[in-house]
């Protein structure tokens, strides 16, 4: 995907490749500290492209960071706010709620002090890694991610076509413990942490805002890099999974 796509396009795709085989599928967006305010939760339900759209574009504006599920959520979690998002949201997705698994993230971030912005060469260095676990990915047969930019580090998003089970997390468990063995060092971790269900990731085409945004430790878009021609989960780890 060009990086050159506005960001409104941005969001668009990403809502479109969460739905891709199911068009009714149903997604949360979810900004946290709204307006600046501490434990207010923007959330809303969607299986409507443009209101979604519409409700990230405010979310951007008012919060530092803008999120959405990734997994198949339980349809009728739609009714709790039906293609609209609302603050100091009580209830929002929990892993009980996803029926199907449908990616595992990979979240490759600089060490750095908490609520700081990353520095350009330490976000560099978190897209440069991503390369590294993208290329192990698809030699290991795992299949090819989505790549995005998180503004101050790096996401994977791998083809992950599971069950929402025990077996299924420990697995997702497993999976980011080994990349965390092979790639992490005293400059970039594999948060091995963002195995669950219900893990929400941030939206591309929204701001990451962490901290001040000073020149050194700016505020950058979170953006798509790239998108693999089509949603294909291998089949070479299921099936010796399946024969273990």
């Amino acid at each position: 995907m060009s990086p050159e796509k506005t960001p409104e396009a941005q969001m668009r795709e990403f809502f479109r490749l969460l739905q891709q085989g199911n068009e009714q599928a149903v997604i949360e967006l979810r900004a946290l500290n709204y307006e600046k305010r501490k434990n207010n939760t923007f959330s809303g339900y969607f299986d409507q492209e443009d209101a979604f759209v519409a409700a990230a574009k405010i979310a951007t504006q008012k919060s530092g960071g803008v999120y959405c599920t990734i997994n198949v959520c339980n349809p009728q979690l739609l009714s709790r706010r039906a293609n609209r998002a609302t603050p100091y949201a009580e209830l929002t997705t929990s892993d009980q709620d996803i029926i199907q698994r449908r990616y595992l993230p990979i979240d490759l971030d600089p060490e750095r002090p908490a609520g700081t912005s990353s520095s350009d060469e330490q976000h560099e260095a978190a897209i440069e890694r991503s390369r590294e676990v993208y290329f192990f990915l698809t030699q290991q047969e795992w299949g090819s991610p989505i790549s995005v930019d998180s503004g101050n580090g790096a996401h994977l998003l791998l083809p992950f076509d599971y069950s929402n089970n025990e077996h299924a997390k420990n697995l997702a468990s497993n999976i980011l413990k080994g990349l965390a063995k092979r790639f992490n060092d005293s400059q970039i971790k594999v948060d091995e942490s963002v195995f669950n269900a219900a893990r929400i990731m941030r939206l591309p085409g929204t701001m990451n805002r962490k901290g001040d945004h000073l020149p050194k430790y700016p505020h950058r878009l979170c953006r798509l890099l790239h998108v693999p021609a089509e949603y294909e989960v291998h089949t070479k780890h299921r099936e010796q999974q399946e024969a273990a």
